[in-house]
């Protein structure tokens, strides 16, 4: 998400355009409130609206990290996302 941003998005479709699906791990972008929290607390309109909103911000810390981790490795860039999670 963060490195999409970062691009135009044709330019983006164009170099991913050979990514594989095999190689993605977990669709933490999507999947990451549903699997972690009870299903109770999506029952309630109000609640389930302020949990969604509050997704975009954990998947931009999830993604941070993520680019720590790269931050050391001199052999591929910054927002390399090619590595499952």
């Amino acid at each position: 998400m963060l490195d999409k941003d970062l691009h135009i998005k044709e330019l983006y479709d164009l170099k991913h355009i050979n990514d594989n699906e095999i190689h993605k791990g977990f669709d933490y972008e999507e999947n990451l409130m549903n699997r972690t929290l009870s299903t109770v607390m999506f029952k309630n309109p109000t609640t389930s609206d302020f949990i969604t909103k509050l997704k975009d911000l954990l998947v931009l810390t999830i993604e941070s990290n993520l680019i720590m981790r790269n931050f050391f490795n001199y052999t591929v860039p910054k927002y390399y996302n090619r590595h499952n999670n």
